[in-house]
């Protein structure tokens, strides 16, 4: 009865606005893991503190990197304590964030566009909404402790939609209120401080009179002097700025920044550079384009100037985001899809002003078809590569979790604690830092750690074998300093969830002192054992003689099966004697 309200026209436009959100919603369920990553585990002092009752402000006030997230820091706490730090809590509230965002965007939407047509708004909604949702992100999806960057946009929009979309309040009240937003932003991400100087033209905008004009603009000006003093008050960030970078390598920069806005559509380094730099271009054309004469009052048109603000905070965001990463090369960009957050509102700034400016003349609809068709062709491309690129990379994260449950039988040894393929390394390289806040977990009754997990040294079945076996019998003899490889294959038989990792013992200790992710292709095994699932069953592993003891040791690989709280044995095992250097 409900679908029969609806129109064909409606029930299409419906399907094309959910179609984003679904595919959001399938990607974190998939691919999100309730494990902490990376800086999260910096936080767990924090919840201690707040245990036991001797949290201050300066703990959620201190900066983090470069940034003081005092406001994702609260909202993560509160997120831990009521869900004993499930860490798919904070990436559900980005997501809200982001519906919030969209909303707010369709409302000022709906006010400015509304003499083009309804076709002209819903195409330009629907292309906001594939690109906030947009997988690009995947980085931001899938880190919940990164909801700082979709709460930074959010409050800049909030602040947009206060000014335009209240008109039935005081202009005193929606400056107020754009105020508050910018100020939580502010304390948020360190762009969030640039929201104050882009919506500069905004509050210049609401119809008063000249002398009331200047005087909310001192107050704003004033607001942001004293957000910014506030927000430097024992600034120490842990790597210093780099503010003359842009004078010392300009190229870099610049390449760096035109490749930061490009990223949101290609993942090619030149053509994200190219694509970076007619994103600017074009957006350089339409404010000079919307600029009211004579131009040097720098006044706009005003349907423009939400989408003005939006592209120009985009822009600052970038460059800054430039000069403090440019130095790690456009490779760096490349990899580093949280940023696209940011480069995002830019592509939504320009889908409005396209809409604008075609927007006289109805002819015209049939060009922004087009440009929309293009632009959604690029964004499924990217959903495809995304969605593929997560499935190869899964085991990787997948294997945090595995390795955080049997955290207490992990060695302190040289693998372990320093090597890229380490687990504890994949969750944080200060691999103590974890080791610490798993204690703080256990402690605050947040996750089990287990410690008498049974050792299954003659398993009923085949659960994988060592490969490469020296064909003397002979051991292995190596020195402290040299590196030996071992590989094989590992799979959990009967059963849909297979192994993430392997781990490696010596002798007869029951910890681990090396472990293996289980991803690599192995179609011959697949075919033996008739299944799929045993398609990526392969494993290697490269590791020093200074993570073993001196001396003669046999090596044993093993498979952790979480099911069943148990480490089972792999067959074959490999001697080793490692000497004095």
């Amino acid at each position: 009865m409900i679908l029969k309200t609806f129109s064909k026209t409606q029930l299409l436009l419906l399907v094309l606005y959910i179609i984003p959100v679904a595919l959001l919603f399938w990607f974190i369920a998939d691919f999100s893991v309730n494990v902490p990553y990376w800086d999260q585990w910096r936080l767990t002092h924090i919840f201690d503190k707040v245990a036991h009752g001797n949290a201050t402000f300066y703990d959620f006030f201190s900066v983090h990197g470069h940034h003081r997230i005092l406001v994702p820091k609260l909202i993560i706490t509160a997120l831990a304590f009521a869900s004993q730090w499930n860490t798919q809590y904070e990436i559900i509230c980005s997501v809200i964030f982001v519906i919030i965002t969209f909303f707010a965007i369709w409302k000022i939407a709906s006010i400015q566009l509304e003499n083009g047509g309804k076709y002209f708004l819903h195409i330009a909604n629907i292309l906001t909404c594939m690109s906030l949702f947009s997988l690009v992100q995947h980085q931001n999806w899938l880190w919940g402790f990164t909801l700082f960057w979709f709460l930074t946009n959010l409050c800049l929009i909030m602040a947009v939609y206060f000014i335009y979309a209240l008109d039935n309040l005081s202009a005193t009240t929606r400056i107020l209120l754009a105020a508050i937003s910018c100020f939580i932003g502010s304390f948020t991400l360190a762009q969030g401080l640039f929201s104050w100087p882009v919506l500069i033209p905004s509050i210049l905008s609401i119809e008063e009179q000249l002398k009331q004009k200047l005087n909310k603009l001192i107050i704003w000006i004033g607001l942001f002097v004293f957000s910014c003093f506030i927000y430097a008050i024992n600034y120490n960030p842990i790597r210093e700025p780099k503010p003359f970078l842009f004078t010392e390598q300009p190229f870099l920069v610049i390449n760096y920044f035109f490749a930061v806005l490009g990223l949101p559509l290609v993942r090619i380094p030149i053509l994200a550079i190219l694509t970076g730099l007619i994103l600017f271009s074009g957006f350089l054309f339409f404010t000079f384009y919307f600029l009211k004469k004579p131009w040097y009052k720098l006044t706009f048109v005003a349907e423009a100037i939400p989408w003005l603000t939006i592209g120009a905070f985009s822009l600052i965001s970038a460059m800054s985001i430039s000069v403090g990463r440019a130095e790690y090369g456009i490779e760096n960009a490349m990899i580093s899809s949280r940023y696209t957050t940011t480069s995002i509102l830019l592509i939504i700034s320009l889908v409005y002003l396209v809409a604008l400016f075609l927007q006289s003349q109805q002819k015209y609809l049939s060009v922004y078809k087009i440009f929309a068709v293009v632009m959604t062709g690029i964004m499924i491309i990217n959903s495809l590569y995304i969605v593929r690129s997560t499935k190869l990379s899964f085991p990787y994260i997948q294997s945090r979790k595995e390795c955080l449950e049997i955290i207490n039988y992990l060695e302190d040894s040289e693998f372990i604690q320093k090597s890229p393929d380490s687990c504890l390394v994949l969750m944080n390289g200060k691999t103590w830092l974890v080791r610490e806040g798993a204690e703080i977990m256990a402690k605050l009754g947040w996750r089990d750690f287990p410690k008498n997990l049974k050792f299954i040294t003659q398993p009923k079945q085949t659960y994988g074998y060592l490969d490469n076996l020296p064909v003397t019998g002979k051991p292995i003899i190596i020195n402290g300093n040299e590196t030996i490889s071992m590989s094989g294959w590992a799979i959990i038989p009967d059963s849909i969830k297979q192994p993430n990792l392997v781990l490696l013992s010596s002798g007869e200790n029951q910890s681990f002192f090396a472990n293996a992710i289980v991803n690599l292709e192995s179609s011959d095994i697949a075919k033996i054992l008739k299944s799929k699932m045993y398609s990526r069953a392969r494993w290697n592993v490269t590791f020093s003689g200074n993570s073993l003891p001196i001396g003669e040791s046999v090596i044993h690989a093993w498979v952790y099966n979480s099911d069943h709280q148990a480490f089972i044995k792999l067959n074959q095992q490999i001697q080793v004697r490692v000497e004095h250097t």
